[in-house]
């Protein structure tokens, strides 16, 4: 059995989303929002989540791999989100 638990719903209102989301300040959010909309592509998907792997790897310690995969999710829907500027 994991020892991670994986039922719990990564919402935009949730207080895991809110304590990542704390992580990423405003210039580095919309420099990812615009990496987005460059390439809507499968291809581009994938470079565009291999950079923000890069980027919270380089410049945010974390404690664990759930943190981890947790700042990545929150940096990919923060860029995703056009409500967030």
């Amino acid at each position: 059995m994991s020892k991670y638990n994986t039922g719990i719903e990564f919402k935009h209102d949730s207080g895991l989303f809110n304590h990542y989301k704390k992580y990423f300040d405003q210039p580095t959010i919309m420099a990812f929002k615009a990496k987005n909309s460059l390439d809507s592509s499968y291809e581009g998907f994938i470079a565009f989540k291999k950079e923000i792997e890069a980027f919270v790897k380089k410049n945010i310690e974390y404690e664990s791999d759930a943190d981890y995969y947790a700042l990545v999710d929150t940096l990919k829907i923060l860029s995703e989100d056009d409500s967030e500027s």
